[in-house]
């Protein structure tokens, strides 16, 4: 089946020149791949000069994971395909699975504007077509939200904008089974205020068209809609009366209720006060019917009389009440969705906190196995209820056993991240606390190429806020466990890797659940920040409505401030609805959000609040000024304070004020005098994109990072223009950004964390650059790991075939072998995090009129290590299946990328070139691999060449010196020349047989010298035979005796796996070899000049 992946969409040049914006011109956001227009900001057709001539289409972002799930919305089944399913992720994009399970793909990646998936639909007369709404229908504090209905006409390979772009999160979609054109919608709008697009919306022109059918007012969304099974004109809606802010939730009122309509949508009724509903108010309310009975409708409802699940069996003219078991009526504002089997209306599913099935309408109910916990969404085949899919806040998991057995989501990239932290081990580890999950460290590249699970440490519970790794000792690290979810006690905690404990020393460990805030002694945010000092690793700083400090890692806790924020009271009150409070940690309001001590000066510290204060120390906490910026509109959250690695007075900050007045605007601004004074640095930002988290380069000042809802921004002039930096990596919401060494490492919210392995071309960028024909940056010095041939197995030909890697004993992956491209060898990871490149990165950048390139490599004094012409450089194949010859030579298919205007990418992998290919035996592939030391990479374009130098180093872990590794390099260069040797005396030899290959078979020639010509043949022939393997397998090859050549190949097999000298044996074995083959050559020269001389004697009689 044909796919369309994000980096399908990367390496096929999809991704174009991104436009830029500029504080002179309208906010600019240019459209990605399968983005509508509706989508951008006002736009200007000529962008700002500063970036104008970089096209960023090289850059390329990875996922290191971790591949343990994340918190999905809904589910769906093929209708007719039983091994295919579909779940929307709550801010991860649309997945799906064609094998039940084992394997799940993104799909629609670049193509929708936002990863929140609210619901979907397949239609059953057609399930080439298929609808999906954007934006989570859980309305919790971090919830993401989208731009409303898509549609897929061939499958879910591509898709388009359809509409009701200000329906902000959709609960329910539903499709007419005989008309897939006519399509119902179930709206909650905006989740943080009013809006008109809230309600039932339908569509009967496939979304051509949409009319509102049944809206109660601006405050009441449609949480649930279902049709009859038996007549698609009977439609259920639950309305809800809700509302959201960070302080809390209002979830439910006199508008919340049910309604009906029999005429298809054109009219409805309000049946709430049916006979047998619940007295009063109602919240939140699920809906379900069977087609085994389509007379029965099922409502689990949320009242201030009775809650409960409850049954009509006449179509909802009167009901009664079946069940108020506390196990499926717990907190109605995040769950309360039921499901009744569609092959027995007397089986009925309620997924929430956990999965739990009745088998007696509704009158008992039986706790079902399944993954983890905080279940949202259920569908069960109509045909086959055996065939399940349910999703929760670990994933998605399928059932083809009526839910006796589940698939994994351990092969899901979907953990929502709040922070990133990383660590100055090598390869870096990066350390980020997963909502509804764990905390993790997670390795940010693998000597093994993919980043399977089994590489990450679960350092303990997660659910929002930092985990730092103690500098010095990654073995400790401090994290925020369980957010604020025991009503405030923020958990600080400190797990300890070597013994496997986990210590909570919270600040304050009062538990106050129902309490309001304002009776608190101390109030923590949900994302209480927490950072330990850069001059002093035994100091950590914590923020709650003060700041506290601690220099025993917990034991004890000092408060350094008064209180910072506005206490404001009036938002401190248990939230919910009259009759039952939702109040869970998340909604404490009136806290610091983010604290940070400046890197330049010890004891300067900032604090900024969820409700729009600023203020320094720079005593240590003695003394505190405020130093808000003015003007800033009420609320406005600090959601980012960063100070410049720089400049000491020079701090910027973020504020986001969605959650607090529903607006989505961005705000960055920055000073350069300790707070004395703030400018806007937001004027060309896009306008319709939050700004969460902001950045500043670490080398190249003024250099900027935003993350939003969508993704990233860069700006290389101080905020006066910005561009997305998105690439290939989807609309992802991202928290938090940190630059790390030449990366950019970000924590997304919905599909782990992401890198941008070296931005180079973003440091030394300038406008002069664009103005030449050609330019070469200068590459970042390089790391490696060292090589094991591990890296290089299994696999296949390019191709669209899952590929399975596994390592004696060890968990595999699975991936798509891509074959070399631009220089590295490419595999797509599908359950597992993507591979570092394993080699020097270089970046040059094309103008349209440049032509001729090419690439060489050059050793310090000057000499060429490797050449590249401008055919090598887009791309390379391999030779065989396992890069090692043992196979037939491939076939492929287009270059995965090209030299191209703008923006280009080259890894080279560290190697010299093989010895020379011998015609017809198996390639003898002995490509050394480069010395430790200063190298340069020269640039020819159009006859002008351009040289850069950089640096290549071994693993900072290894001990050897570079004596050491420089007498590795000689020795192996030796290894190769001699080779070199080998191959060329085999080429004279087959240069000699085709030399009498025509005398041979000429029927003219004379039985002598078709004699003579036979003794030059069969002369080559048993030199060839004794110099290389000539087996066309590796069973064949096995077999034969053993080669000098093949010794060769084993000696520099062996030469891989370290990066230090030779030890005796082996030197002792080339000297071996090395004199059989110096002495097999001198024999077979001597010899064949005697024949040959004998040949040309013979011809010329």
């Amino acid at each position: 089946m044909s796919k369309i992946k994000v980096r399908d969409l990367f390496l096929l040049g999809v991704f174009f020149a991104l436009g830029a914006c500029s504080q002179s011109e309208q906010p600019i956001e240019v459209s990605e791949p399968g983005q509508s227009d509706a989508s951008s900001s006002a736009a200007t057709d000529t962008p700002a000069a500063a970036t104008a001539g970089l096209q960023l289409q090289a850059l390329e972002w990875r996922n290191i994971g971790p591949f343990n799930g994340g918190r999905g919305t809904t589910v769906v089944g093929h209708p007719t395909d039983k091994m295919v399913f579909y779940f929307g992720h709550s801010s991860g994009g649309l997945w799906k699975t064609e094998d039940a399970g084992t394997i799940w793909e993104q799909v629609g990646a670049g193509q929708f504007n936002y990863a929140s998936v609210g619901a979907m639909a397949i239609s059953e007369s057609n399930p080439d077509i298929m609808y999906v709404g954007l934006g989570e229908p859980q309305l919790r504090q971090s919830v993401s939200w989208g731009d409303g209905m898509y549609k897929s006409v061939d499958g879910g390979v591509t898709w388009e904008h359809i509409g009701l772009d200000d329906a902000l999160h959709i609960a329910r979609v539903r499709v007419h089974p005989y008309n897939p054109d006519i399509v119902y919608v179930a709206s909650m709008g905006h989740a943080f205020g009013p809006n008109e697009e809230k309600g039932v919306f339908r569509t009967q022109d496939g979304g051509e068209s949409w009319e509102r059918v049944l809206f109660k007012n601006e405050g009441t969304g449609a949480i649930d809609l279902i049709m009859s099974p038996d007549d698609p004109n009977l439609l259920f809606a639950a309305l809800w009366e809700f509302e959201r802010k960070a302080w809390g939730a209002k979830t439910g009122g006199p508008d919340s209720g049910i309604w009906r309509s029999r005429d298809g949508g054109d009219t409805w009724e309000d049946i709430s006060q049916n006979e047998g509903m619940p007295e009063g108010m109602m919240g939140r309310v699920g809906l379900t019917m069977s087609a085994d009975d389509g007379n029965r409708v099922y409502a689990l409802i949320d009242s201030e009389s009775q809650q409960g699940l409850y049954r009509s069996d006449d179509k909802g003219n009167s009901w009664r009440l079946v069940s108020t078991d506390a196990n499926i009526t717990a907190r109605p504002f995040y769950f309360y969705h039921v499901y009744a089997d569609p092959n027995n209306a007397d089986h009925v599913w309620v997924p929430g906190n956990k999965l739990w099935r009745s088998v007696d309408a509704g009158e008992s109910w039986i706790l079902e196995p399944s993954a983890k916990d905080d279940f949202q969404d259920i569908w069960i085949d109509p045909d086959d209820p055996n065939r399940m899919i349910v999703t929760c806040d670990g994933g998605s998991v399928v059932s083809l056993t009526g839910g006796k057995t589940w698939s994994t989501f351990a092969n899901q990239s979907g953990t929502q991240f709040y922070r990133v932290d990383t660590d100055d081990q090598f390869p870096y580890r990066v350390y980020a606390n997963s909502q509804d999950l764990l905390a993790y460290s997670v390795p940010s590249a693998s000597r093994w190429g993919g980043i399977p699970l089994h590489m990450t440490d679960f350092l303990g519970a997660g659910e929002t806020g930092r985990v730092i790794p103690k500098p010095g000792d990654p073995n400790i690290t401090y994290q925020l466990t369980t957010g604020a979810t025991y009503g405030g006690a923020a958990q600080f905690t400190v797990n300890n890797l070597r013994t496997g404990q986990t210590e909570t020393r919270s600040v304050w460990p009062e538990i106050l659940f129902g309490t309001p805030a304002s009776e608190f002694k101390y109030r923590f945010n949900w994302q209480a920040p927490f950072l330990v000092s850069p001059h002093d690793p035994d100091t950590i700083y914590f923020g709650a409505n003060v700041v506290f400090k601690t220099q025993d890692e917990g034991m004890t806790w000092e408060a350094i401030s008064d209180d910072l924020t506005h206490n404001m009271t009036d938002k401190m009150k248990v939230a919910g609805s009259p009759w039952l409070p939702e109040y869970f940690g998340q909604e404490i309001f009136s806290t610091i959000h983010r604290l940070e001590e400046s890197p330049h000066e010890q004891g300067v510290i900032w604090a900024g609040t969820d409700d729009g204060r600023v203020h320094i120390t720079r005593d240590g906490g003695a003394n505190w000024q405020e130093v808000t910026p003015p003007d800033l509109p009420e609320l406005s959250a600090i959601y980012e304070i960063e100070i410049s690695p720089h400049d000491p007075a020079t701090t910027y900050i973020a504020i986001t004020r969605y959650r607090k007045a529903d607006d989505y605007s961005p705000y960055l601004l920055k000073t350069s005098d300790y707070g004395a004074t703030w400018k806007r640095i937001d004027g060309s930002f896009p306008q319709d994109e939050i700004t969460r988290t902001i950045r500043e380069d670490t080398e190249r000042q003024g250099m900027l990072f935003v993350g939003t809802e969508k993704g990233i921004y860069v700006s290389i002039d101080d905020g006066a223009e910005w561009r997305r930096l998105n690439m290939n990596m989807p609309p992802l919401p991202v928290h938090d950004i940190e630059i790390k060494g030449n990366d950019v490492v970000v924590a997304t919210h919905g599909a782990g964390i992401w890198i941008l392995d070296d931005i180079a071309p973003l440091r030394q960028y300038s406008e002069e650059m664009a103005a030449s024909t050609a330019h070469l940056f200068e590459p970042s010095d390089h790391y490696r790991f060292g090589y094991n041939w591990w890296m290089d197995y299994g696999g296949g030909p390019p191709s669209d075939e899952k590929y399975f890697f596994v390592r004696n004993a060890e968990a595999g992956y699975t991936f798509y072998e891509r074959g070399i491209v631009n220089g590295e060898r490419r595999r797509d990871f599908i359950d597992a995090g993507d591979a570092r490149p394993l080699g020097v990165i270089i970046y040059y950048l094309l103008r349209d009129d440049a032509d001729k390139v090419s690439l060489e490599i050059l050793d310090a004094d000057g000499n060429v290590v490797r050449a590249f012409s401008q055919d090598e450089i887009p791309t390379e194949r391999f030779l065989s299946f396992d890069n090692r010859g043992y196979e037939q030579d491939l076939v492929t298919g287009q270059p995965g990328a090209t030299v191209s205007k703008g923006l280009n990418r080259f890894i080279w992998d560290m190697r010299y070139p093989s010895v020379p290919a011998i015609p017809g035996v198996p390639p003898v592939l002995i490509k050394p691999i480069a010395k430790p030391g200063t190298y340069q990479v020269r640039l020819t374009v159009n006859g002008e060449s351009q040289t850069q130098s950089f640096e290549l180093n071994m693993n900072p872990n290894e001990t050897y010196t570079r004596a050491e590794t420089d007498e590795k390099g000689a020795f192996w260069l030796a290894l190769h020349a001699k080779a070199t040797e080998g191959v060329e005396a085999v080429l004279d030899a087959q240069a000699a047989q085709a030399a009498v290959a025509e005398v041979m078979e000429s029927d003219s020639a004379s039985d002598e010298l078709k004699a003579q010509a036979q003794v030059v043949h069969d002369l080559s022939q048993e030199f060839i035979a004794g110099m290389v393997a000539t087996g066309r397998t590796l069973v064949q090859i096995i077999s034969e005796p053993t080669k000098p050549l093949s010794k060769f190949v084993t000696l520099h097999n062996i030469m891989e796996t370290t990066e230090g000298p030779p030890n005796q044996p082996l030197r002792d074995v080339y000297d071996f070899t090395a004199a059989e083959i110096d002495a097999a050559i001198a024999d077979f020269r001597a010899a064949l000049d005697a024949e040959m001389t004998k040949f040309e004697s013979i011809a010329g009689n």
